[in-house]
């Protein structure tokens, strides 16, 4: 399997933070099955949405993007699946590490306010991810994403957030589906 480093706008990391930290700060993954529709800024062109839902049991992500594109998060295998259903096929990489809500190892945790965000009440956590920029996160108690700023710029926000139960299907790769076939001289799925 090949390591891959997914833009910030797809992928959602949890923070690096000591036994006492990890008290003082939320969990950023889920701790309930959710299904999150966010704006999601981009360096280049409009915003787009994508639709997140999130089996919490399994530790499973699903990300829809608006070009059909689909990617599945297995948190727990450091697992990544990418769905084609133009060409009915998927591709399987190992994660690498990192995400653009991940606190430098030693990093200092800021909580701040509290905010509301797709009507839902948040807290926002904040940390020097360098020198020049500041990442902000407001998350609720249960561990749901509901905006990230970098450098005092909002890069996700959510519009929509819905509790209620996942199918477990729609993490796995989709019936018909084939691995996809890597270009010569690339490493394979």
């Amino acid at each position: 399997m090949r390591r891959v480093r997914l833009p910030p706008a797809v992928t959602f990391a949890l923070f690096a933070a000591s036994p006492l930290e990890a008290e003082m700060s939320p969990p950023l993954m889920p701790t309930h099955d959710v299904d999150i529709t966010y704006s999601v800024t981009r360096e280049r062109g409009p915003p787009i949405r994508e639709r997140v839902r999130w089996l919490a049991s399994r530790g499973l992500e699903r990300v829809d993007g608006p070009d059909k594109s689909t990617t599945i998060f297995d948190r727990n295998k450091g697992e990544i699946t990418l769905l084609t259903p133009e060409s009915r096929t998927y591709r399987k990489l190992v994660s690498a590490a990192g995400g653009p809500i991940e606190a430098e190892q030693g990093g200092q945790l800021t909580r701040g306010g509290e905010a509301e965000v797709a009507g839902l009440r948040c807290t926002e956590w904040a940390w020097a991810a360098d020198i020049d920029e500041t990442r902000a996160v407001c998350a609720t108690p249960d561990g749901v994403l509901l905006r990230l700023t970098i450098g005092g710029k909002t890069m996700i926000q959510a519009l929509s957030v819905r509790y209620g139960n996942q199918p477990p299907d729609l993490f796995d790769v989709p019936r018909g589906y084939t691995p996809a076939l890597a270009p010569e001289g690339s490493p394979g799925p």
